[in-house]
């Protein structure tokens, strides 16, 4: 009898084989792992780019020098004047990515999470796949939503493996939290308006802040595709937003290709689950804030490491 084998070497049942990555954070160095050298592979069309210069070359589109002219003519403001407005929408937003911090974060991460998981269970065929991929085109994570460590666990993984670390999109009251918002800000986080509106500038702004990324292939960009935390632990609806902006590079022809990558993110029991009942029982959610409240405590412990192992499909 013969086989036929895929010439890609895939085989479906990879898919069902799981790494542990705190298992080797269990026996070696935190330090060692932050302060080793990282050399992710970028997309191979990507020319080297600080984020001011991301920023200068936003500012300087000639999609936004159109915009910021029928805004000043709409709104009788000088064109200087509107410019400046827009500067400082994209000084709000934008993300500053800086290695140090990543190295912060990963050295802290690692401590905090060998405490709060169990397991960080990755499924290795995938994580090969997407190494492959985000040399190759531009990359567009989609992870679910379920708990609001969701993008501290994928961007641990991401550094963990030499793979580049996204920018993030983040909702803008994460910023105001009093340190967190810097850090997360130069993590790779940028910060969206809950309510835009008809606010045309600021469509403007956020929409080509993400096809230059998009285009330049400055970083993989990492958003959740249903815009809010799942509730219920169920997919929500997606919102389309985003993925409008991003795919647009593509339908014009200013990208090749771009690979969209959907991320499951699974929990035997999220660190939330207190906090979620409260919210299902009609409870409003509290403002994000970098103090604890006792009221909800966030984990449940037993045997000092909780038993909720997040899977990363």
């Amino acid at each position: 009898m013969t086989t036929c084998e895929d010439p890609s070497g895939y085989r479906p049942e990879d898919e069902d084989e799981f790494m542990d990555i705190l298992e080797e954070r269990r026996r070696s160095s935190d330090l060692g792992h932050a302060l080793r050298t990282f050399t992710p592979s970028p997309y191979k069309g990507a020319p080297p780019l600080s984020a001011g210069a991301l920023n200068r070359t936003v500012l300087e589109s000639q999609y936004l020098r159109y915009v910021t002219k029928e805004v000043a003519m709409e709104t009788g403001e000088s064109v200087d004047l509107v410019r400046e407005e827009a500067s400082g929408i994209l000084e709000e937003m934008s993300q500053n990515l800086q290695l140090g911090f990543i190295r912060l974060l990963g050295f802290t991460l690692s401590k905090v999470f060998k405490r709060l998981f169990s397991h960080i269970n990755i499924n290795q065929e995938g994580l090969n796949r997407l190494q492959q991929a985000i040399q190759e085109s531009p990359v567009i994570l989609m992870p679910n939503h379920r708990s609001y460590v969701d993008f501290l666990v994928l961007s641990y993984i991401l550094f963990t493996y030499d793979l580049p670390i996204p920018v993030i999109a983040a909702g803008i009251p994460l910023m105001d939290m009093k340190m967190v918002g810097e850090i997360l800000r130069r993590s790779g986080a940028f910060f969206i308006r809950r309510t835009i509106g008809s606010d045309k500038l600021y469509w403007a702004v956020l929409s080509e802040y993400v096809k230059t990324i998009v285009r330049t292939g400055y970083a993989p960009i990492e958003f959740y595709v249903e815009g809010l935390r799942s509730r219920t632990l169920k997919s929500l609806t997606p919102k389309l937003g985003m993925m409008h902006m991003v795919l647009e590079p593509f339908f014009k022809g200013e990208v090749y290709d771009i690979r969209l990558v959907p991320i499951s993110i699974s929990y035997d029991r999220v660190l939330e689950e207190s906090l979620l009942a409260h919210e299902l029982l009609g409870v409003p959610k509290p403002r994000e804030t970098t103090m604890v409240r006792p009221e909800h405590p966030p984990v449940f412990t037993k045997g000092g490491t909780t038993q909720t192992p997040p899977y990363i499909h």
